[in-house]
């Protein structure tokens, strides 16, 4: 594969700067000249690549829709195929201490999620990126049936469910962690997860790692 481009390499500079300065500042605090600063670019070359501000966000959310979707895919892949262990590591990935961890992305993304609330073209790309999430987790669910290592009853529902446990961890997470115990939220939404899909063996440990 050759090189990125160069017009490739100035967006992803813009983007991860966009994070940074979001992280921060928040969205209405990321003013363009922040960004290029951040950038180590100048204003009007944010303005080439991007249109305006919004244009920005919905690429930062893209962008961190795949990474994260990237990181997960390789937790998954590293359960070897064993559906209660793929489920373990896809909480691990969300609600595990440390290990996965990306502070800027994860204070982006629930600055987004207040976003989609009154913006509907990021509503849209933040569906998405979710359906795409719940989507990783049903196949683990549905792969662990056709295993004989889940009952559920309801797979969509149930990963569905998990993932707005997730959610409603970052969010708590972002406004109101004193309210979590520490090292209680993935512990706690695998004793979820057990009641929703009535694994053969207990989901309540540590997803295996290589």
């Amino acid at each position: 594969m050759g090189r990125p481009s160069n017009t490739d390499e100035r967006r992803l500079q813009i983007l991860t700067a966009m994070i940074r300065v979001m992280a921060r500042r928040g969205y209405d605090g990321a003013a363009i000249g922040e960004i290029a600063k951040a950038a180590h670019l100048t204003a009007g070359l944010v303005h080439y690549h991007f249109k305006s501000k919004e244009e920005i966000l919905l690429a930062a959310l893209d962008f961190i829709s795949a990474a994260h979707l990237a990181r997960l895919d390789q937790a998954i892949a590293q359960a070897g195929g064993q559906a209660v262990e793929e489920v373990g590591a896809f909480i691990d990935v969300h609600l595990g201490l440390g290990t996965y961890a990306d502070p800027e992305a994860l204070a982006c993304w629930n600055l987004l999620s207040g976003e989609a609330l009154r913006n509907r073209k990021v509503r849209e790309r933040f569906e998405r990126a979710l359906a795409q999430i719940v989507r990783r987790l049903a196949a683990s669910i549905r792969r662990g049936q056709e295993q004989w290592e889940f009952s559920c009853d309801d797979v969509d529902a149930a990963a569905a469910a998990l993932v707005a446990t997730v959610q409603g961890y970052f969010v708590m997470g972002a406004s109101a962690r004193s309210t979590i115990p520490k090292g209680s939220a993935a512990r706690s939404t695998r004793k979820m997860a057990e009641g929703l899909l009535k694994p053969v063996h207990p989901l309540s440990r540590e997803a295996k790692r290589s």
